[in-house]
């Protein structure tokens, strides 16, 4: 009896239970046969960082948002120096081997592309640890804007001094002027150099050994900055976009040959 009623309960159950809803079919979400990752299937970006063949490959495609027609998307992605607190001088054979920078109709502001060696040097005040603000950030780039009019392949190399104007230095005041040391194509190598002479107050900015060009400031040199990084790496700054198709920029850049000065060896 016991067990005729026990089989009636669980037959009542299966009469009243929710019916298990099928299994959807699978259908293929991205076979990756574009050449680059699909923004609107992935959140994450292609970044690559190795060392192949005696140089370090840096390579970067980050695209600007769609929630407006407004500012960039911004992304660094580089190798610091361990003894960065100790460089003064920066010395590496750079060639970029692939470089898109793309502007949006609807957004005034150049997007850009760009290959470097930088560092944060000195600070102009009392600067604040894990801050940038009035530190004085120097950098050697090879670089294309989103509006360049130069043959497609073709990057301006430029030396620059600027003092951060915010904790992470993406607001700045460039240190005029800025050094235009000619241009440079895609799968060419040239050899960057940038030289810190405190004393003199100056940023020497050269390339492939020629004369270099120079910055000179009248700040005081004495504090150092708040970040003490120094690097190479890459930076894309793609406009954001909304009424437009979503753009992108890309750099694709070895460094190899790197030499600092003496006593910042580690």
């Amino acid at each position: 009896m016991r067990l005729l009623f026990v089989t009636a309960a669980l037959a009542a159950q299966a009469l009243t239970a929710p019916a298990v809803q099928a299994a959807e079919p699978f259908k293929v979400y991205d076979k990756f046969s574009n050449p680059s990752i699909d923004p609107s299937r992935w959140f994450d970006t292609e970044k690559a960082r190795f060392i192949k063949n005696g140089a370090l490959h840096i390579m970067q495609r980050t695209w600007g948002n769609t929630a407006s027609d407004f500012n960039f998307t911004t992304f660094n992605w580089a190798s610091s120096f361990t003894n960065s607190q100790y460089i003064t001088q920066i010395r590496a054979r750079v060639t970029v081997d692939g470089v898109e920078s793309s502007p949006c109709p609807a957004n005034s502001l150049v997007g850009d592309a760009r290959a470097r060696i930088a560092g944060n040097f000195f600070n102009t005040g009392t600067a604040s640890p894990g801050s940038m603000v009035n530190d004085v950030f120097a950098q050697l780039r090879l670089i294309r804007l989103s509006n360049s009019s130069d043959p497609a392949g073709t990057l301006r190399v430029q030396g620059l001094a600027s003092v951060c104007s915010n904790v992470d230095c993406s607001a700045s005041v460039t240190i005029d002027p800025v050094v235009d040391l000619g241009t440079v194509t895609v799968g060419t190598p040239t050899t960057l150099q940038l030289v810190w002479d405190q004393a003199a107050r100056t940023f020497q900015f050269s390339r492939d050994g020629a004369p270099p060009g120079t910055v000179t400031y009248t700040y005081p040199t004495s504090n150092p900055p708040g970040v003490t990084n120094k690097q190479m790496g890459t930076r894309v700054n793609a406009p954001n976009c909304f009424s437009a198709p979503r753009v992108n920029g890309m750099i694709d850049a070895r460094f190899d040959n790197v030499s600092v000065n003496q006593t910042a060896l580690p």
